[in-house]
């Protein structure tokens, strides 16, 4: 299979892990109701996402955020911050679990690919996530028991 083929094949199978990672997104956002987070503090982690490409580098800044005086309450709130940084580290996190998923649809795959996985599925669900809390936070009726609906749904 050629390096094109692969890169096909490989973001083909990011995207079928879509909703699974939209929703475990929508259901992590709503549990910042009430908590008080500023709207730019998971753009913040979006950003060392985006400048890092490193999922070590990602959560340790969740923890760096969570001890914080300022925003520490706020990322701790219901254990927003421990639940993001599973979602992204754990075997059992939608960031691992959805890898896997794709990674065992294909065969034969290059150097680095298994990495590549976990990046795009951790900013995808970072994006996600950015999005449904912009949307719980932003005072529309029953925006937060929408997101946990939007989180059950298939």
């Amino acid at each position: 299979m050629s390096a094109i083929s692969h890169e096909l094949a490989l973001q083909a199978g990011i995207r079928r892990q879509m909703d699974a990672i939209v929703r475990a997104a929508n259901a992590d956002a709503a549990l910042l109701e009430g908590a008080g987070l500023e709207k730019n503090q998971i753009r913040n982690v979006l950003n060392v996402a985006e400048e890092s490409h490193s999922l070590a580098v990602v959560t340790n800044f969740i923890r760096y955020q969570m001890g914080r005086s300022g925003t520490g309450p706020a990322w701790r709130h219901n254990g927003f911050g421990l639940r993001v940084v599973e979602q992204i580290e754990s075997l059992m996190g939608v960031v691992q679990r959805r890898a896997e998923q794709v990674l065992a649809e294909l065969p034969d795959l290059p150097e680095g690919a298994e990495e590549q996985v976990r990046y795009e599925l951790m900013r995808y669900y970072l994006g996600y996530l950015n999005r449904a809390f912009v949307y719980g936070n932003s005072g529309l009726k029953d925006a937060w028991g929408n997101l946990r609906q939007a989180s059950q749904e298939a």
